[in-house]
């Protein structure tokens, strides 16, 4: 049975149920709040006007970006309580030990934080659907020996406080008794990155979040699942009513149905499904050196776009090469054509200010001829293919797009259908005729990947920067204290 039609049948299965609990509802005895009192979870959130969403701090799944909440788990909830018509709250809490403390005592309604399946769980926690899967991965330094499995694994194994790997491993241990692990107080990522480093052996981390890190130390390198891939999953506090789950179903069965649980997957976690580690290697190491200084013009010329998204295309066009030179002739650290340039009345096109203003102020100009129909999320995508092959050849694909069914506004429709250029039994009936569609594909697709990367480096370098400062101001107290 496929997954779709997997979901479809439950989803109907809950609604009857809930259905059945309108018309004969649960005794509201059923579940007791931290205080003592009974009451029925889905009445509660709507009596308050509010969904707790209880999460972790994770590159994937929530994050500040420039203030602002993001991540995947933040987009779902944020589109789950606008389907409740309540208001969200998001609340943060240090591992995933403390978030299921907080579920059972019904502190939170709900906890999203990449949580793949535990059976034990089940007469605990009630279920959402799963939207991904997930395995538990061991980590090892990329060119360093690589561990085959568990068996010889004695020592310099650390995995972080609170993760429920703990009690995997102790089930583990059984079948290999050598095995031998330490707990320590720190994030995931940082083990992570730790073990990139070469301060630690080995760790286990969920197959997402090695992925991410990847992104910033590709010599984070998984060795092999230490335990097979598991559905991900939103666990909702328990109740003997099931509208609240009933609802979460409904929810995902019609955020797959109208495309946006695809949108915010895209969002965050297509570029995981590629990882090259020359490529990232390089990307980084530039980012460390080159960088710096050209983030100035990035930042002067970014105009309405994100002054990372701008380093990005540049980075895709020139390798942030202010003389780079193609053999059609297109130059720069944008890699203007003559005729750009010339319309963007750009005199040199080696100059990286005029090339970077110029091209910010053409990628606006694209911008602004996008069909308003078009999601402001998307824009960028569609304007970026216009920048790589041409408006006209934009206007075909999503032309194409239309008469294969799919929407012409959606990008995700229209990107898939980007290769169909250069088919000879689809490009003889457009316009503009054949064009290299997969390097349009492929150029936004490194785009996303390169601001992702970006992103989440400079999170992580001001992560380290404030724990810097953190530490500086608690030895001034201590030493403070100390004199007094």
């Amino acid at each position: 049975m496929n997954r779709r039609l997997f979901i479809y049948l439950f989803v109907v299965f809950c609604l009857f149920l809930w259905a059945f609990d309108m018309v004969h509802p649960w005794p509201k005895t059923s579940v007791a709040n931290a205080w003592g009192r009974s009451y029925s979870l889905y009445d509660t959130i709507q009596k308050r006007k509010k969904l707790i969403v209880g999460t972790l701090i994770n590159p994937v799944s929530y994050f500040l970006e420039t203030k602002e909440q993001s991540g995947l788990e933040y987009d779902l909830s944020k589109a789950f309580a606008q389907y409740l018509h309540v208001d969200l709250e998001i609340k943060i809490l240090t591992n995933r030990q403390e978030l299921f403390d907080a579920l059972e005592k019904h502190k939170i309604d709900i906890a999203a934080a990449n949580l793949q399946f535990d059976p034990k769980k089940t007469a605990k926690f009630q279920f959402g659907p799963s939207y991904y899967s997930a395995s538990w991965q061991l980590v090892y330094r990329k060119g360093s020996k690589r561990p085959k499995d568990l068996k010889n694994l004695h020592s310099g194994l650390v995995i972080t406080k609170g993760s429920g790997l703990n009690g995997l491993l102790l089930e583990l241990k059984d079948q290999y008794p050598k095995l031998h692990w330490k707990v320590v107080n720190k994030p995931q990522e940082t083990l992570l990155f730790e073990v990139a480093k070469g301060d630690i052996p080995y760790t286990i981390a969920n197959s997402m979040d090695v992925a991410s890190a990847q992104q910033i130390e590709p010599n984070i390198a998984p060795a092999f699942d230490i335990a097979d891939e598991a559905s991900v999953h939103w666990y909702i506090a328990n109740s003997r009513e099931t509208r609240l789950q009933a609802a979460l179903l409904d929810f995902i069965h019609q955020s797959m149905e109208d495309g946006s649980l695809a949108r915010i997957e895209e969002k965050y976690v297509s570029h995981l499904k590629t990882f090259d580690y020359v490529d990232t290697r390089a990307y980084v190491r530039a980012i460390k050196d080159k960088l710096p200084q050209y983030q100035p013009l990035f930042e002067k010329y970014q105009g309405d776009l994100n002054w990372q998204l701008l380093a990005s295309v540049a980075y895709q066009e020139s390798h942030w090469n202010p003389n780079a030179t193609s053999p059609t002739g297109v130059r720069g650290m944008m890699m203007l054509t003559k005729a750009t340039a010339e319309r963007m009345k750009v005199t040199n096109r080696l100059d990286p200010k005029q090339s970077i203003e110029a091209g910010s102020a053409y990628i606006h100009l694209l911008l602004n001829q996008m069909p308003e129909a078009i999601l402001e999320e998307d824009r960028i995508w569609f304007a970026l293919a216009a920048y790589n092959m041409g408006l006209g050849h934009l206007l075909d694909v999503r032309h194409l797009t239309k008469e294969l069914g799919g929407d012409p506004n959606n990008w995700l429709d229209v990107k898939n259908n980007l290769p169909l250029l250069s088919q000879k039994e689809y490009y003889k009936k457009l316009k503009y005729g054949h064009a290299r569609g997969y390097e349009a594909f492929q150029y936004v697709e490194n785009v996303r990947r390169y601001l992702n990367i970006i992103r989440n480096y400079l999170r992580v370098q001001q992560q380290e920067l404030e724990a810097l400062e953190n530490e500086s101001k608690d030895s001034k107290l201590k030493e403070e204290k100390d004199n007094d």
